[in-house]
């Protein structure tokens, strides 16, 4: 359980994710809670469509890029992930600030609050393959 905290990882996606026509779809999740079920919180995308975008798992969906946001996001993810290689994705929390980042590039500044403390963990959904994490880190901030 962390509440304030900064998690960094690399992570690489299989060689079929590069595909044009693939949906492939993973995530790093954090600040997720409940007890049963599919966890709520919020999802760190790793995918060719939306990397580095947050959603909000149970929260409503997209919370960046909302549509007014495209554009903006478009700018700030343009070419930075690469599909088949080792990617450095960032997230920072405090307070209801939320920022994440993609190979050292801010993507996401938001500020919300439906979930302010939770777990972290991994997700993957889409066609198979195997999602590769590497060194993963989190430490509290204050």
């Amino acid at each position: 359980q962390m509440a304030d905290f900064e998690v960094e990882a690399e992570v690489k996606l299989p060689e079929q994710a590069a595909a044009k026509d693939d949906h492939f779809n993973s995530g790093l999740g954090f600040r997720l809670f409940g007890e049963t079920g599919k966890p709520k919180g919020y999802q760190f995308e790793i995918d060719r469509y939306k990397p580095g975008a947050v959603y909000g798992i149970g929260l409503g969906g997209w919370l960046y890029p909302q549509k007014k946001q495209e554009a903006e996001y478009k700018i700030r993810s343009k070419n930075l992930f690469k599909a088949a290689e080792w990617n450095h994705v960032r997230v920072l929390c405090k307070g209801p600030s939320i920022e994440t980042f993609l190979n050292q590039k801010i993507i996401t500044e938001i500020m919300d609050s439906q979930s302010m403390s939770g777990c972290f963990g991994i997700q993957h959904h889409g066609k198979g393959g195997v999602v590769a994490f590497r060194n993963i880190r989190a430490r509290k901030v204050k």
